[in-house]
């Protein structure tokens, strides 16, 4: 028995076979296979696109935080110096204060202020000057006496009193 069954194949008989159906049954899955491939790649090209652009982003993010940062440190410095001064301030004012407590504390030592205070008064005036006649004579009375007439007066010299003391007021 002859099991090969091409034997019995001469090339006569083969121009009858009809191989049109195969090769369009081919083209067509190769046309598929083409889309395939074509689809294949512009999803390939739009993720890595996708990806470019979200690597990018991450960056343009990762230079605006440095730069925020670096922002925020300049703040922080500038506000540090800030709060120094303002300290500073705090303790001068606080030296200020001590000095107001210590001068007006007792009696003698606001008597003493006052005869001072009266000394500036009495160099910063002339005989033409309205307080000049309470001035001349009198002690501190005169404090009471004329304020509302003479109050400019009194503050200046007690802003230049103060100050001899340490205290700048403005």
């Amino acid at each position: 028995m002859n099991d090969n069954i091409f034997d019995n194949l001469e090339p006569v008989h083969m121009t009858s076979l009809d191989l049109t159906r195969s090769f369009e049954l081919a083209k067509s899955v190769q046309a598929h296979m083409d889309e395939s491939q074509r689809h294949m790649e512009q999803i390939s090209r739009s993720a890595y696109e996708e990806r470019r652009r979200t690597q990018e982003a991450i960056e343009r993010t990762a230079e605006n935080t440095a730069q925020t940062n670096i922002q925020l440190q300049k703040i922080i410095e500038n506000q540090n110096a800030y709060i120094d001064l303002l300290r500073g301030q705090l303790e001068t004012s606080q030296k200020q204060l001590d000095i107001l407590k210590n001068l007006f504390a007792s009696t003698e030592d606001g008597v003493a202020v006052e005869k001072e205070i009266m000394k500036i008064i009495q160099a910063n005036i002339d005989e033409k000057h309205p307080l000049w006649e309470y001035v001349k004579d009198k002690g501190g009375d005169v404090a009471v006496a004329g304020v509302l007439q003479w109050g400019p007066v009194i503050w200046t010299a007690l802003k230049t009193y103060l100050a001899t003391q340490g205290i700048l007021i403005p």
